[in-house]
């Protein structure tokens, strides 16, 4: 197996490597498919966030991922997904955190940075796992995940935003998923928001 280097700088974590994790964290995985392919992945419907991760892991790492479509477990729909097959990123990427459903957690180094690295996590975070709903005559942005303590280290971050939010459980078709709901949607919108335009408008 021909091992590509990385681009120099790689190692840093710029707002474009911030979102790569987010990415993971919320509808991506890195595994190994085998004893020398190492994959990173992020499958979704939405072209924008794939177009941002395709430029974002080209911005990091210096490679250039590959395109494709699988089908939907539970419809055989099409899905789109950006790939990349790396060793030395995939190793890069578990120096952060783990990205597995049920265990992820917040990188020390997004604790760490400043507010504009935490921003650009959160939106590519809320870009997979949230949404926007109407509840009663206002609109609320919620946030879905398994993982309680995960959510709970997102809490911690939206706080250094002046944002408030709750944690409410029994979500979901077995009722076990949490939703993290900030109190202040307009302040949701103002300091965090979407990348995603479709989201992003439902917030106006």
């Amino acid at each position: 197996m021909r091992i590509k280097n990385l681009q120099v700088g790689y190692e840093k974590l710029t707002p474009a490597k911030a979102r790569i994790l987010a990415h993971l964290i919320g509808d991506g995985c890195v595994y190994r498919s085998s004893e020398t392919n190492y994959v990173i992945k992020l499958e979704v419907t939405d072209a924008e966030s794939l177009n941002q991760f395709e430029t974002d892991l080209i911005s990091v790492y210096g490679l250039k991922p590959t395109r494709g479509t699988n089908p939907s477990g539970k419809t055989g729909r099409l899905i789109p997904f950006v790939s990349l097959l790396s060793k030395r990123a995939y190793e890069d990427l578990l120096t952060y955190c783990e990205f597995r459903s049920s265990t992820w957690y917040v990188p020390s180094q997004i604790f760490s940075a400043d507010l504009s690295i935490k921003r650009e996590f959160l939106r590519a975070l809320f870009d997979d796992e949230g949404t926007v709903v109407r509840d009663r005559k206002q609109r609320v942005v919620r946030l879905y995940s398994i993982n309680l303590n995960g959510l709970l280290q997102i809490q911690r971050i939206l706080q250094e935003f002046d944002m408030e939010s709750r944690i409410t459980p029994g979500y979901g078709f077995k009722r076990n998923v949490f939703g993290l709901i900030p109190k202040d949607t307009k302040r949701f919108a103002e300091k965090i928001g979407f990348n995603l335009s479709r989201k992003q408008s439902l917030l106006k």
